[in-house]
């Protein structure tokens, strides 16, 4: 696509897309826009994964926080939590990202992981307020655009629900204390659980990673189930696992997939050995994903998709 091109534009020339967007098959992505257009707002519900989806993967060169990231540069946690942390992410990130294991060979591990980091951060007497702290300290930001599209889901009365791996505490006080908190945003993920003076003792029994999350979505029914009429879906992620988010919604119609495939590897630290790269992964996400972004750390084309969207 080139610079200053709409979405719209490169779908009418079809040409070979060049460096930001990518669609295996252009006319069924035309097909899709066209559908969740003329099904206007009433029909339509947004899916978003959180972590470098809403987020910004890199800022001014810098790697993006994600939720985890949010905690272990907390004053609140200790140094042996970021320790143990950061040796959890060396060993198991590699395994995630690896475009030659299969899910099921990954799932396993990626529970131990999620259980390691969990029973870290209990051992920190964390209370609830804490996560507030954690935000305010952090250094978050949002993909450009992302206010204007919660802002506009939300004048058009579009359910927005955040489904995300991560920590459901963080999220939920990074949309507050951005101002992106609406009655129509809800999210699903990982939640902690605290006594009755607010410390935290552990998190919800059903763990999410990015590998179950159509498991979960299916099992999500009383969310799925009172929005049942709206069967168009815009859905949203940056991991393959991101792409099966829809599996919930009851007789769906269209379901547009984007993909956000930002993830170089992580530079600067050599014991990381992620050999896989965005050219790498390409075909794969070409395979789950209507439309591929590279390195695109705008909300550009999901505003432009839902521009075109009649309010009803």
């Amino acid at each position: 696509m080139t610079p200053g091109e709409t979405l719209h534009e490169y779908l009418q020339n079809g040409r070979v897309p060049s460096g930001k967007i990518y669609a295996k098959n252009p006319a069924i992505v035309k097909e899709k826009l066209i559908s969740i257009a003329k099904g206007g707002s009433n029909q339509l519900q947004v899916i978003t994964d959180f972590d470098y989806t809403m987020t910004k993967a890199y800022h001014d060169g810098k790697r993006g926080l994600t939720c985890y990231g949010i905690v272990e540069q907390s004053s609140v946690v200790t140094q042996e939590f970021r320790d143990e942390t950061r040796r959890l992410l060396h060993q198991y990130y590699p395994i995630e990202v690896d475009p030659h294991m299969t899910p099921k060979e990954k799932i396993p591990l990626m529970l131990e992981w999620y259980n390691g980091a969990h029973e870290a951060l209990k051992k920190c007497d964390i209370y609830k307020k804490d996560f507030e702290t954690m935000v305010q300290e952090a250094d978050i930001h949002f993909r450009d655009g992302l206010d204007i599209f919660v802002d506009l889901t939300f004048r058009m009365n579009i359910p927005f629900l955040v489904f995300s791996a991560g920590t459901g505490d963080i999220i939920d006080a990074c949309l507050a204390q951005y101002d992106l908190k609406r009655p129509n945003v809800h999210t699903i993920s990982n939640f902690a659980t605290f006594a009755p003076d607010g410390k935290l003792i552990g998190y919800e029994k059903t763990l999410i990673h990015m590998f179950n999350k159509n498991e979960h979505a299916i099992a999500a029914t009383s969310y799925f189930g009172d929005i049942k009429h709206r069967s168009n879906v815009i859905v949203m992620g940056d991991a393959l696992g991101d792409a099966d988010m829809g599996e919930g919604v009851h007789q769906p119609g269209t379901i547009l997939k984007i993909g956000f495939l930002n993830d170089k590897g992580r530079e600067g630290s050599k014991s990381m050995k992620v050999a896989d790269s965005i050219e790498e992964r390409l075909p794969i996400f070409l395979e789950a994903f209507d439309l591929v972004l590279t390195d695109d750390q705008t909300f550009n084309i999901p505003l432009e998709i839902l521009s075109t969207v009649t309010s009803d």
